[in-house]
């Protein structure tokens, strides 16, 4: 009997170790992220939505890179060059949280010139209506020379929105390229029903837009 009165003594007394362990593990842990979060410095936080993404920009043969990430809350473009130097960045304008670029294309536009078609989804409100937009960014640079980069924030490819009344629609617009005024150069054209809004690159990362 005494001896079994020890082993449930002895048992008892580990158990309340461990659960004293646990407790001061959990706080001491607690205690280290504080300390942590108190000297960390302002600085900004990437996190890259996926893997590094190369593509041959100026056409030597020796593929430049790029990432679509987050930094302190918005979404950016980083591109690199060979050695993995930043060479060019660009901020998107958001409008709500789930915002990403979801796809992109590289596009010739004439001899000179050449242009990634970045697809954006702006992310989505919920306040007083529901709103969601996707707009297209055109990246740019002449004469395969990178320090001609340039950014112009396109329009609208998608639009989805509920209202107040429960009114509710989905509009796809439809982008196509085509040479429509036979110079040569390729225009952009964003299509919705029987509206097409043409958007023509005049050089120099300069866009000019007319409605057919």
């Amino acid at each position: 009997m005494r001896f079994l009165l020890c082993v449930l003594i002895i048992l008892s007394s580990i158990s309340v170790r461990s659960q004293d362990e646990r407790v001061f593990r959990e706080l001491l842990t607690h205690k280290i992220q504080e300390d942590k979060e108190r000297s960390r410095k302002p600085e900004y936080d990437y996190k890259a939505r996926g893997h590094r993404y190369y593509l041959d920009l100026n056409g030597d043969e020796l593929p430049e890179s790029f990432f679509i990430s987050k930094k302190d809350g918005g979404d950016w473009l980083q591109l690199f060059d060979r050695a993995g130097e930043k060479i060019y960045d660009y901020k998107f304008d958001t409008i709500g949280s789930w915002s990403r670029v979801f796809k992109l294309q590289m596009r010739n536009i004439s001899g000179e010139a050449k242009l990634v078609i970045l697809y954006f989804y702006e992310g989505i409100t919920r306040y007083v209506n529901f709103q969601g937009t996707a707009r297209v960014y055109f990246l740019t640079w002449d004469n395969n020379d990178l320090s001609t980069l340039s950014m112009y924030k396109g329009p609208y490819v998608w639009d989805e929105k509920r209202d107040f009344r429960n009114h509710y629609h989905q509009r796809k617009f439809e982008l196509s390229m085509f040479d429509f005024d036979d110079d040569y150069t390729r225009e952009i054209a964003i299509r919705y029903g029987s509206i097409t809004r043409v958007y023509k690159y005049m050089g120099k990362g300069k866009w000019g837009s007319y409605t057919r």
